[in-house]
């Protein structure tokens, strides 16, 4: 942000007692709310965004590292995904367009991301028919090995403004990237105690009609709102929102400016797509020809979602993919299936569903043996998580992210399960309780 000019005159400002008023309600569309509000008193202009992380149809996307380098109306509109919703993201280095920190976009990892103790990372995955986004502090250094599986986006950004519902203040008044306390264009994002509502803000500043805002007036604004977490991302000049293709805010610049992410929010059914494989014998080569002895029958399939089905080889003709199971219309997002058969150790395995296009293959090893008690049994350790293991004829075209992120697995609710001899359906809750500092994921 090229924020020096600005500092001398606004450092003298007499400070005034934040009254915000909200000045109207809209929804472009269901789980999509936008609030205008204003503080007369700073002044100051808000755009505030409430997004119902529980609604089906909105998918909640990051901008990929090929499409760095834009921006916010132009990564709506010809983004990956089209967004009714978008924000501009992290901070950034102008030279390249490349963000600080850990960035992520299509469940892929930007090159040359990496996470310090300084700023914290809003990642966002997509578990059944909603999305999950966490914010994970600060000192809770984030990796691509340690994401959730599933991991689809994620931004950086700092400060941490809200923590565990705090006001995080004091803040660094002398830090020159946040120039945390002297009023300014602001773009932060939070998320409620239960996980299910993101709020995404942005104001308008150095104008003569709206200043702009400090973070700890920002921070005292978004806890009102109802963030229990909430972290600034890039702000200045680059502070956008653009709805239905439209800038909602005033840009401190006049136009948009050009930066390196985004984060943005689409709406409408996605097109569905299709879970299916083979349940093998010991090992996934097993598997190799159709109609072999080591391609298990009569194994209950049990999706995610609820549904089953049950391992068949009735009605395969030569060369077809026997003792198979198959899900139509699921929701893109990393699905799971827990298999269980009587003589064998239940087992899980998931694999990330893309929407529409070629069938995602998530062939699955039964292990002959007995489950202990009250668990289920992690993948065994020969095997990836999604279909990497897969035969050559069971090969998924693509569908399995180049890079997997995280390293569990998931119970029949779609939740992250630890690998290793831990007993995953036992620890379930616990591995959902134990990350440090006050992240919120939804529940």
């Amino acid at each position: 942000m090229r924020l020096v000019p600005i500092i001398v005159v606004l450092g003298t400002a007499t400070i005034a007692r934040a009254t915000p008023v909200r000045q109207s309600t809209a929804a472009p569309h269901p789980g999509i709310v936008h609030e205008v509000w204003r503080d007369a008193a700073i002044p100051a202009d808000l755009q505030l965004i409430r997004i119902d992380l529980t609604a089906s149809e909105i998918a909640m996307h990051a901008t990929r590292e090929q499409d760095k380098g834009h921006t916010t109306t132009y990564f709506a509109v010809h983004g990956e995904a089209p967004s009714a919703v978008a924000i501009n993201g992290g901070p950034f280095s102008v030279p390249g367009y490349h963000p600080r920190g850990f960035a992520m976009g299509a469940s892929l990892v930007w090159s040359q991301s990496v996470d310090d103790a300084q700023l914290a990372v809003l990642h966002l995955r997509r578990v059944g028919e909603r999305t999950i986004a966490t914010i994970a502090p600060p000192e809770e250094v984030t990796t691509s090995g340690g994401l959730p599986l599933g991991t689809e986006g994620a931004v950086s950004g700092g400060p941490m403004l809200v923590r565990a519902s705090n006001v995080q203040a004091p803040f660094a008044c002398d830090d020159p990237i946040t120039v945390a306390c002297v009023r300014a264009p602001r773009t932060a994002i939070g998320i409620s105690a239960d996980g299910n509502t993101l709020i995404a803000v942005v104001v308008d500043g150095w104008q003569a009609s709206s200043h702009g805002m400090k973070a700890d007036e920002l921070a005292t604004f978004l806890r009102a709102r109802g963030a229990a977490d909430a972290i600034m991302l890039d702000s200045g000049a680059s502070s956008t929102m653009v709805i239905d293709d439209a800038i909602a805010n005033h840009p401190s610049d006049g136009v948009e400016r050009v930066v390196a992410n985004h984060l943005g929010w689409g709406f409408g059914s996605l097109p569905k797509g299709d879970l299916t494989g083979v349940i093998c014998r010991d090992t996934i080569s097993a598997c190799q020809t159709p109609g072999s002895p080591d391609r298990i029958t009569g194994a209950k399939v049990t999706l995610d979602d609820g549904r089953v089905l049950t391992s068949t080889s009735t009605g395969c003709p030569d060369g077809a993919l026997c003792a198979s199971y198959d899900f139509a219309g699921v929701t893109p997002r990393l699905a799971c299936v827990t298999v269980q058969k009587v003589g064998f150790r239940t087992a899980h395995k998931c694999a990330q569903v893309r929407s529409g296009g070629e069938p995602t293959y998530n062939s699955v090893v039964l292990v002959a043996g007995d489950d202990p008690p009250d668990a289920g049994v992690p993948l065994d350790a020969s095997e990836t998580v999604g279909d990497g293991g897969d035969p050559p004829d069971l090969t998924d075209g693509g569908t399995q992210p180049p890079t997997p992120v995280g390293d569990g697995c998931c119970d029949a609710a779609g939740r992250e399960l630890p690998r290793g001899g831990l007993l995953m359906m036992a620890l379930t809750g616990w591995f959902l309780s134990r990350r440090r500092g006050t992240t919120r994921t939804a529940q």
